[in-house]
């Protein structure tokens, strides 16, 4: 299957792209907690821009114009373990359409083949399903709830936390 996408690693270049993603609120329809202080956010890019624990990728289509279709990110989670936890943000007009499976299945890639993960992890809202059922899609187990761990339109709901071992990857990695 011919690839639809194309991961571009962020630099510098990309900051403002990247805080006005991360600020706009309407990317964002399962989290309250989008910051507004761009200046802040501008400083946090720039410093993760150029870490070797923080990996931030633009999602374009694989056009001529490298059109941008999205965010990912992948950062340590727990270095000491082996722990990479991923996140994703598909603008809304691209959505539906397989590319943040087929994204963030190249992130796994890098991760387990280059990086030497032991595993990722992933969190979501228990609301977004189109998030959780990415996951799904490219091997990842539903390992826990966390009850009312996230608050939401005024109330609290559950996280679901997913995760994929190497050794999972490993057996499924032809297949996703």
């Amino acid at each position: 299957m011919k690839q639809k996408i194309r991961l571009s690693l962020a630099t510098v270049e990309d900051i403002e792209f990247i805080v006005n993603v991360k600020i706009n609120a309407s990317l964002w329809p399962y989290e309250d907690d989008i910051p507004t202080d761009k200046d802040a956010v501008r400083k946090n890019v720039g410093k993760r821009i150029d870490s070797n624990w923080y990996k931030q990728y633009i999602i374009q289509l694989d056009n001529l114009e490298r059109t941008p279709i999205g965010v990912l990110h992948i950062h340590w989670y727990v270095k000491e373990r082996g722990s990479w936890e991923i996140g994703y943000c598909i603008f809304p007009e691209y959505r539906g359409q397989g590319y943040c499976v087929e994204a963030t299945k190249l992130v796994l890639k890098y991760a387990f083949e280059d990086w030497n993960a032991h595993k990722v992890v992933a969190m979501c809202n228990e609301h977004n399903i189109a998030s959780y059922k990415v996951m799904e899609k490219l091997g990842m187990t539903r390992e826990g709830i966390f009850r009312e761990e996230l608050p939401w339109q005024g109330k609290w709901v559950n996280q679901l936390f997913y995760c994929i071992l190497d050794s999972d990857y490993r057996k499924i990695s032809s297949s996703i």
